[in-house]
């Protein structure tokens, strides 16, 4: 796709690549090629919408985030994580993603 210039930017979504670690290889062919990112999602709680934020923040050419999709469900099981304030992300300080529970019922 890159050496036929078929796309302009690459949408990457972590459900859909094989997760954090592949998501991290698209970001990285795609800067070498000089070409822009976008992180999307699917209907994600936010486990994996905290896991797509860390990505966005670890890579300078990803440029977008679409990653709203914990906010459309009734009840999010994951308890911590990403944290949307003002139209601002904040990411959980310390290790790992800070998830403190997934709660299951």
């Amino acid at each position: 796709l890159i050496e036929e210039k078929a796309v302009d930017m690459f949408n990457i979504k972590l459900m859909k690549c094989g997760g954090i670690t592949n998501g991290i290889k698209i970001a990285n062919i795609a800067e070498a090629a000089g070409m822009e990112c976008m992180v999307g999602c699917m209907s994600e709680t936010g486990v994996s919408i905290t896991a797509a934020s860390h990505l966005v923040a670890s890579a300078r050419n990803i440029t977008r985030a679409d990653l709203d999709s914990s906010l459309t469900l009734v009840k999010d099981p994951a308890k911590g994580g990403v944290k949307i304030e003002r139209g601002k992300v904040i990411l959980p300080d310390g290790d790992g993603l800070g998830i403190e529970d997934v709660v299951v019922s």
